[in-house]
């Protein structure tokens, strides 16, 4: 991975809803995960995962899987920039017309 400066990765914590270790470890998972799963890549604690992980089910970056204390992304959300161009192709271009 390319360095990033420091200053980028403050904005990217101040602007974005997760922190940018989080969406580092986001794009790292598999299709099927679990909070343990975030926590673990993205080296925080348990109950915090659990934070973002509602954040992103709230978000409809990713969905419960029924019956299971499981996650799955969405087909079209592999990484967070995926969902955030669906985001901005589908609701703030509109917005702005």
């Amino acid at each position: 991975m390319a360095k990033i400066a420091k200053e980028l990765i403050e904005i990217v914590n101040m602007s974005m809803p997760f922190p940018a270790d989080v969406l580092r470890a986001y794009a790292r998972l598999g299709e099927v995960f679990t909070s343990g799963d975030l926590a673990r890549e993205a080296k925080i604690p348990r109950s915090t995962a659990k934070y973002y992980i509602r954040k992103m089910v709230d978000l409809h970056m990713i969905s419960k899987v029924p019956y299971r204390k499981k996650y799955q992304k969405y087909a079209n959300a592999h990484r967070f920039s995926d969902w955030l161009q669906d985001l901005l192709r589908l609701a703030l271009r509109p917005l702005e017309e």
